[in-house]
């Protein structure tokens, strides 16, 4: 077997692989570097602008492999079937070995899926999948939306010219980011902006109360065998633009927007499987036990942390989510080994008592910052932190704006532990 020995070895490319990778070549120009992705294109952050001196607004782009490498950096363009802590190597999918003095795993989330069998159910994850909700949606007449995050406020903002039954788990829409008199006037301002000739807008509340629809509903199950169909990048801020918007089969038609507040997606039923009565080709059970057909279910009901391919042997301690628990340093349980990004869960009590994990891209990057700092035992690694006092982000939500973009804008952020401030170029300077 075929081994190379690097210094750093990151596994995974989307944006917090490639930040990790990235920032290890700054920190140590003389050391090596490996990232290992089997994708052709990769993701990272780009500056859009400069808006003040501790404020910059931010995007995910996708370049070329080539665009990364460097004089201290390879990549390798390789699934990983197999990690061994104890050797510290990994075995690619063509048979060679790969050992690392220290790894960080960055292979990102999968999403949430009641079925990975059906073709009528797509989750929304990375680019290729987004691309096949685009094809879907060209024949669909009516859609099912599970989910009332930023993912599913794109979906019902883009959509036209069908039937969209919208899921919603709490009692008003984007619960994870607004309160409810916000959430009521984005609603009427999408409301205004889209006349009823147009869009029409149907809101029922199937009852429950808030505090229980905080509980994910126990009745439902998740599929998760075959992660390798969702191992591309996470989507960015601009995916949307892969929807073939009013391009199908039904453009021009009316569209409705039916959302039903407290429900949850229990279950996805084909055609056959007890929804006698009509001809839809799938089916969406809800906690009530409502059967809705529909040509289509977007699945947006959140993600996993992507640990499904770590060795059996790899004795990792993993949060409830499955997630790699890692301490402030982003370190593992595991010697010589730290995680990043969506794949990781902070171990609660060690940030501070503000800190709240989400697993976008924004935070993403800054976890693999941390971790890059960590790894190399920089003169600032001590300082950096990811118990923020005060975090003041500027998010351009869907229904707030003629352009619906999300993206966000980061982020002066001030550390509980030292009063120093977190600032673009990875630099801490005391306030």
């Amino acid at each position: 077997m075929e081994v190379k020995r690097y210094r750093y070895v990151v596994v995974g490319g989307g944006v917090a692989g490639t930040c990790c990778a990235i920032e290890l070549c700054r920190l140590e120009p003389e050391a090596t570097v490996c990232l290992v992705s089997p994708s052709k294109e990769l993701k990272t952050v780009k500056v859009v602008q400069r808006i003040s001196r501790r404020l910059d607004e931010l995007t995910v782009i996708e370049q070329p492999v080539g665009n990364f490498e460097g004089r201290n950096l390879e990549v390798v363009q390789k699934y990983v079937s197999r990690l061994d802590t104890q050797e510290k190597r990994i075995l690619l999918s063509d048979g060679r070995g790969i050992e690392y003095d220290k790894l960080c795993i960055c292979t990102g989330a999968i999403p949430k899926v009641h079925t990975l069998s059906s073709k009528h159910v797509m989750p929304v994850r990375d680019t290729d999948s987004a691309q096949r909700l685009s094809e879907g949606l060209k024949t669909a007449k009516k859609v099912i939306v599970a989910g009332d995050g930023a993912i599913s406020l794109e979906v019902v903002n883009k959509v036209r010219g069908v039937h969209v039954v919208w899921i919603v788990k709490h009692g008003h829409i984007g619960d994870s980011f607004f309160d409810v008199d916000v959430a009521r006037f984005l609603l009427q301002r999408f409301k205004n902006r889209n006349p009823a000739s147009a869009v029409n807008v149907v809101e029922s509340d199937l009852g429950g109360r808030d505090e229980q629809a905080f509980c994910e509903d126990t009745s439902a199950s998740f599929d998760v065998e075959k992660q390798e169909q969702f191992l591309g990048h996470a989507i960015g801020p601009q995916w949307t633009n892969e929807l073939l918007i009013g391009e199908g089969d039904f453009a021009g038609a009316k569209t409705t927007v039916e959302i039903l507040y407290h429900s949850n997606l229990v279950d996805v039923l084909e055609c056959g499987q007890g929804t006698a009565g009509d001809d839809w080709p799938v089916h969406a059970e809800l906690s009530n036990g409502q059967k809705i057909g529909a040509d289509l279910v977007i699945s947006c009901i959140g993600v996993l942390p992507n640990t499904g391919w770590i060795s059996a042997g790899a004795e990792f301690e993993k949060a409830s989510d499955g997630g790699l628990i890692v301490d402030a340093t982003m370190r593992t349980n595991v010697p010589d080994v730290y995680a990043a990004g969506d794949v990781c869960t902070i171990r609660e009590g060690d940030m501070g008592p503000h800190f709240f994990q989400l697993r976008l891209w924004a935070q993403a990057r800054m976890t693999a910052h941390l971790a890059a700092h960590c790894m190399t035992d920089s003169p600032e690694a001590s300082y950096l932190t990811l118990g923020f006092d005060l975090v003041s982000p500027s998010i351009s939500f869907p229904f707030s704006d003629l352009q619906p973009l999300m993206h966000t804008i980061c982020l002066p952020l001030v550390c509980t532990r030292d009063s120093l401030l977190w600032e673009e170029g990875n630099s801490a300077r005391p306030l």
